[in-house]
């Protein structure tokens, strides 16, 4: 058997072969779990500026901690390559799903990129841009949820490779943005394009550019426009599609400024509400002057007008300036220029009312296929986009309000789940905000008594911990969260709550000659007071007849403790005053307890 990676990762079996790393399924040793190791490839390692580059991204990348990226757990050299150790994901990526679909509901897609657009803006702000955005490093899970990996190794990988290499650097020229093809300095916004030309593929089922080589794909990047989504699948709805051409702008500058920005694009799309994307767009001018817009996601002397129906567009030719003709045929090119307005405006209305009939189902004679609505009530957000999207069902989202059902879980759909419905039909589904947020009083340096008065009321559990302190008995040291804080509503709030300075018990030093009992009262933390001199008949000379406090009493620390000494028999009482005390004094806290009050209601 193979030496553990690290002396720690041990090879169960082999997951996959990328164009730069074997993929395996790893045991940890240490910590006994499931990880996915990734070898990268020998040759990649003979490089000095590939090594301290891959340090210090991995490095960048395990401090990356959210929902949708694959947590990496641990990097290291073992014999001649690099490895990284990273969360094993047990389900599939996105480009082994588009293979199996061809193309993806718009609903579904664009949830989709929505989490990867949280896994990026999450990202840019810790100051790591991915660089290799792609389906294969986009995995969903067995229960739904979308993951992103392999954060930083592009980069890593970047001191190593050109243009000229083919495998996975081919793969990854199809998804570069221009500014990455022409190595130029890039920043988020190069991700964003790169996702869109992901979200491209999921709509339309293959990626806009291809070629021959990887120089060809990545020319294309810079060079030639983004083919027309609507064009490629007509029934594209609008807004989408201006989302689409935004992201794969050429100019960093007309893209979206952050992911955030992409995402809550996304998020407004598939809850049907208007998108900025759309606002953007330039539209034509329709004055007495013919108006030749630019080249717009593709199109080449053609204007883009979006129809009253949300999910149509319909492509209205422009008809260039005739060239100018000789005074005698005037009448004759007039003539012309109206049989085709008339002929453009016929095929306009044509296709209009073809729109409506097609999105009207009385008037189609297309019968859809039915399916059966799943249930997603109690899902995840993301686990219920992912079902509805695999059952070809468009969504729509509500947020509502909710202090018992976690934030992002789905309270209720419509249709029901198991309704027969046809493909395509939108479920609504109210998901839960979670509780509403209220604002915490700042109850410290109170009793007791009155902060219960004050959070109770307001629908707060509190928990009580009792500590020694310097504070009057009963009083509120410390509450966690902080006063002032917003939170939910029925929130528990621990308060630290003063028992009082800690006491001392009075050692038991009768019977012990003076000098110990004074040292055993300055361990205990006490000092000695005064020394009265008297005689006994039963107590030997110079030891301790008696204590005031008596022995077991409980006092504060530091206070004094007057003994009695024995002068043996018939000798005359005497008291004597000291100051002394033991150089040595600990204090030693009460242990503290732990209550609970439960609110009322």
């Amino acid at each position: 058997m193979a030496q553990p990676y690290g002396s720690r990762y041990e090879i169960v079996d082999k997951i996959a072969r990328g164009g730069m790393a074997d993929v395996f399924r790893a045991r940890d040793l240490l910590l006994d779990r499931l990880v996915a190791l990734k070898v990268l490839f020998p040759e990649l390692s003979t490089s000095s500026a590939f090594v301290e580059r891959f340090r210090r991204e991995a490095t960048a990348a395990a401090n990356l901690s959210h929902p949708n990226i694959v947590s990496v757990f641990d990097w290291g050299r073992s014999e001649n390559s690099y490895f990284i150790v990273m969360e094993l994901i047990e389900g599939e990526t996105l480009g082994s799903l588009i293979r199996k679909s061809g193309t993806l509901s718009f609903d579904y897609a664009a949830a989709i990129a929505a989490d990867v657009a949280s896994a990026l803006s999450y990202a840019h702000r810790h100051g790591v841009v991915h660089r290799d955005i792609k389906p294969g490093n986009v995995l969903i899970t067995s229960d739904g949820h979308i993951k992103v990996t392999d954060f930083g190794i592009a980069r890593a990988q970047s001191a190593n490779e050109d243009l000229t290499q083919t495998g996975s650097v081919m793969g990854t020229a199809t998804y570069i943005s221009p500014e990455q093809a022409e190595g130029k300095v890039l920043d988020g916004r190069s991700d964003v394009y790169s996702l869109g030309v992901v979200l491209f593929e999921m709509v339309i089922g293959k990626p806009p550019f291809s070629g021959d080589s990887t120089v060809s794909v990545a020319m294309k990047q810079v060079n030639e426009p983004t083919p027309s989504v609507s064009r490629l699948r007509s029934e594209t709805p609008a807004a989408l599609v201006a989302i689409i051409d935004k992201a794969l702008a050429k100019v960093p500058n007309d893209r979206y400024e952050t992911a955030q920005d992409f995402r809550a694009d996304l998020l407004r799309f598939i809850q049907g509400r208007p998108v900025d994307a759309a606002r953007d767009r330039v539209m034509p001018d329709y004055g007495d002057t013919t108006t030749v817009m630019s080249e717009v996601s593709g199109y080449s002397q053609t204007t883009m007008m979006a129809s009253n129906e949300a999910e149509r567009t319909t492509i209205i030719p422009v008809i260039p300036a005739p060239p100018k003709r000789r005074r005698e045929n005037t009448g004759t090119v007039v003539a012309i220029l109206a049989a085709i307005i008339v002929l453009g405006l016929f095929f306009f209305l044509f296709r209009l009312v073809q729109g409506h009939k097609s999105n009207n189902p009385s008037t189609t004679n297309t019968t859809l296929a039915s399916v059966s609505v799943p249930s997603v009530v109690g899902d995840t957000l993301s686990s219920a986009t992912t079902s509805l999207g695999a059952s070809h069902l468009r969504f729509k989202i509500n947020y509502q309000q909710s202090s018992s059902v976690p934030s992002g879980t789905v309270l209720s759909q419509s249709p029901v789940a198991g309704s027969s419905v046809s493909s395509g039909t939108s479920v609504s589904i109210q998901v839960s905000s979670g509780a509403a947020l209220v604002t915490l009083p700042n109850v410290t340096n109170q009793t007791i008594g009155n902060a219960e008065s004050q959070l109770v009321p307001l629908g707060f559990s509190i928990t009580t911990t009792y500590v020694n302190s310097s504070s009057p008995n009963g009083t509120v040291i410390k509450q966690n969260p902080t006063g002032a804080s917003k939170v939910p509503a029925g929130s528990t709030v621990t308060l630290t709550v003063s028992n009082g300075p800690s006491t001392i018990s009075v050692p038991d030093v009768t019977g012990k000659p003076s000098a110990q009992a004074a040292n055993a009262l300055g361990t205990a933390g006490l000092s000695l007071g005064n020394t009265t001199n008297q005689s006994s008949n039963s107590v030997p000379n110079g030891d301790v007849i008696s204590t005031n406090p008596p022995a077991g009493t409980a006092v504060a620390p530091n206070s004094s403790v007057d003994i009695v000494v024995s002068t043996g028999p018939g000798s005359p009482a005497t008291t004597t005053s000291t100051t002394t005390t033991a150089a040595t004094t600990t204090t030693t806290a009460a242990p503290a307890t732990t209550t609970t009050t439960t609110a009322a209601g």
